[in-house]
């Protein structure tokens, strides 16, 4: 029976230890069990948060076109490389920005709405709160991105889930309308693009009007417009 002996290079075993440092180098806080300590994980959770806060500052100032992976670097005060660590394009980046400004959008309405009672009063403060947020300036941005390019698939998935969770406020009150009889019972889609057309379109409207318009005047708009809408989709 012949042996067959296998032979590793000096090459092999320097690029092996090579790569053993590059892994030490990037292992900051490891504990001898070979788990991620605290301090790495905290470090790089900051990194990462001071990345979103500075990136939506930029998005906010001059929208995504003008925005670059650059300035982001330099106004974050991070290296290329920690910055692709987190997000491999400036699309992720941005998606990820608005992802989070929703979720905010989203729990600060539902912090509202468990300070009110009935549907009448959770529509009137619905209203309120879109008219708070019609100027934001990400949802222009947003507006800027979508329209900017032609975006493969899983942008769009993206896209449309950030949409989808805006309408949850107004479908969840149309639901609980509709199953305390309060509201007449119909296609709760049909009335959940209605209603957020709605709410969407009377901050537009307004803010290419002629007309100057106060903050106290979109609120009325807005105040007005659910007094309307529930005259005609009320039960009794």
């Amino acid at each position: 029976m012949t042996d067959q002996t296998v032979y590793v290079s000096v090459y092999d075993m320097s690029s092996l230890f090579a790569s053993f440092l590059l892994v030490l180098d990037h292992m900051v806080g490891l504990g001898g069990d070979g788990m991620l300590g605290s301090k790495g994980r905290s470090d790089g959770e900051e990194t990462k948060k001071r990345i979103v806060q500075k990136a939506t500052q930029l998005f906010v100032q001059k929208g995504y076109g003008a925005v670059t992976m650059n300035e982001v670097c330099v106004t974050a005060n991070v290296s290329k490389g920690s910055l692709y660590h987190h997000f491999s394009s400036k699309e992720e980046l941005f998606l990820y920005v608005v992802e989070e400004d929703t979720k905010q959008w989203l729990q600060e309405w539902d912090n509202k709405r468990s300070e009110t009672t009935g549907i009448e009063e959770r529509f009137y403060a619905l209203a309120e709160h879109y008219a708070h947020d019609f100027q934001n300036p990400l949802i222009r941005a947003l507006e800027e991105f979508s329209r900017s390019r032609t975006h493969p698939p899983e942008i769009i998935k993206r896209l449309a889930l950030i949409y989808d969770s805006t309408l949850r406020a107004s479908r969840e009150l149309l639901q609980e309308g509709i199953d305390t009889n309060y509201l007449l019972t119909g296609d709760l889609e049909n009335y959940v693009i209605i209603v957020n057309g709605m709410l969407e379109g009377i901050g537009r409207v307004a803010e290419i009007s002629v007309q100057a318009k106060t903050p106290e005047d979109i609120m009325k708009y807005y105040r007005e417009a659910v007094r309307l809408l529930l005259q005609g989709m009320r039960t009794h």
